[in-house]
């Protein structure tokens, strides 16, 4: 739904267009599975309120996510909403915009509140199914949080296999989960050690990929949050590091990383110096 902004007619909401007041009431409820939005369409413009009592007019909600590209609008005849939403379609900041828009054509459409400079009695105007009749500021939202289900480091990072028998190693940060990019001689070698599911073996893997591989990520992301705060990696990341009391810097992102990865370090001397004595 493409709404504007500026309209040719009179419109609540639109500065002094229409005198009157249209502000809902928002209640958002967070759950496992679902987020809730509540709440009541506080309007007191007659005209419109006999406009949606007699189904001429309807309000509706539009919600934007830009986090996962998602733009919904629901329509109401009452002045209560509520809509419910899966939690894992939603992250980051949701906006909330509410309108009544016109459920029919009005040939002679004039708004009793309407400003003077508008013509007064005689600023009748036509409007068409679907126009603009009154808009309130928007709402936002925080859905971040999200994240009880991520659990693992494969939750957030993932090897994929490069076509070339040769490459170097490569991080990608831009997608939900980072990509390290291997070349495919290492991605089959890596493959034969992922079987094991030895500690000792796993905290050899985490220290040569995911140590390296997060630490890059985390470079780029500190230059610029507003574009990989978008990523799931990057709020699991953030969401640990706050649950921890890390220091969220750009300078930290050595000590975050090791402690994400309960000190990959030290388990892997640990587990060459298990392999070594077992040699011996």
């Amino acid at each position: 739904m493409n709404i504007t902004s500026h309209y040719p007619w009179p419109v609540l909401g639109d500065q002094d267009a229409v005198s009157g007041i249209f502000e809902p009431i928002v209640e958002v409820a967070f759950d496992k599975n679902t987020i809730t939005v509540r709440g009541i369409f506080n309007l007191d413009n007659k005209t419109i309120q006999e406009l949606i009592i007699n189904g001429k007019a309807r309000f509706v909600l539009k919600l934007t996510c830009k986090a996962t590209h998602i733009t919904k609008c629901y329509s109401f005849s009452e002045n209560k909403f509520e809509i419910l939403t899966p939690a894992n379609d939603l992250r980051d900041i949701v906006k909330l915009e509410f309108f009544v828009l016109a459920n029919d054509n009005i040939g002679d459409y004039l708004n009793e509140a309407t400003h003077e400079d508008y013509g007064g009695s005689e600023a009748k105007v036509f409007v068409s199914y679907g126009d603009v009749l009154a808009e309130a500021e928007s709402y936002k939202f925080d859905a971040l949080k999200r994240y009880a289900g991520a659990k693992s480091i494969s939750d957030i990072l993932q090897v994929v296999r490069e076509p070339k028998l040769y490459s170097p190693v490569v991080v990608d940060p831009d997608n939900e989960k980072i990509l390290v990019r291997l070349s495919s001689i290492d991605y089959d070698k890596l493959s034969i050690f992922s079987k094991s599911k030895t500690e000792k073996i796993n905290s050899i893997i985490q220290s040569c990929v995911a140590l390296p591989a997060i630490l890059v990520a985390l470079q780029y992301a500190f230059e610029d949050q507003e574009r990989y705060c978008r990523f799931l990696w990057f709020n699991v990341i953030k969401d640990r590091s706050e649950k921890m009391n890390l220091e969220w810097t750009k300078e930290n992102i050595f000590e975050i990383t090791q402690e994400i990865l309960k000190n990959p370090v030290s388990r892997t001397l640990s587990g060459l110096k298990e392999i070594i004595d077992s040699e011996e």
